[in-house]
């Protein structure tokens, strides 16, 4: 089954999954739109699958996508704010945390942030920073010791 095929048959239905994830028909367009970029780029896999196989790669494609745009967007945020703390209980808590987290050098921080607020791994933030992911566990690792130092 070739690409147009999948488009005829199944395209209402990606557009209504993707309409369900996003909530919003402009971004499931896109993501419908961006699956089918994906398919063509990779249109030689599909010659193994059968026509469920396909269904299904497109329909993970699309979740896959939508989260994807959601990270990028959120790190946009984060980076635009430059916030270091999520949601803390207890206010004294929360003021305590940043107080230490504000005595980091602000390449720390970021990775600290980056890690344990947006919850990524060191690649993706080497990816942000345009730094290596050896360098990220390397100043992670730096920034654990200087807040217990700081306790």
């Amino acid at each position: 089954m070739n690409i147009y095929m999948v488009y005829k048959k199944y395209n209402r239905e990606f557009i209504a999954y993707a309409k369900s994830i996003t909530r919003n028909e402009d971004r499931a367009l896109d993501l419908v739109q961006e699956a089918y970029v994906s398919a063509l780029e990779r249109e030689d896999i599909f010659i193994a699958m059968n026509e469920y196989q396909i269904k299904g790669w497109f329909f993970r494609v699309i979740k896959n996508k939508n989260i994807d745009n959601i990270r990028r967007e959120n790190r946009v945020l984060l980076l635009e704010k430059d916030e270091i703390l999520g949601t803390v209980e207890n206010f004294e808590e929360e003021i305590a945390i940043k107080d230490l987290l504000d005595k980091l050098p602000k390449k720390n921080r970021e990775v600290v942030n980056l890690r344990y607020n947006m919850l990524l791994n060191s690649r993706e933030i080497g990816e942000i920073l345009g730094i290596p992911a050896s360098t990220v566990r390397s100043w992670l690792s730096a920034s654990m010791k200087m807040l217990k130092n700081n306790l």
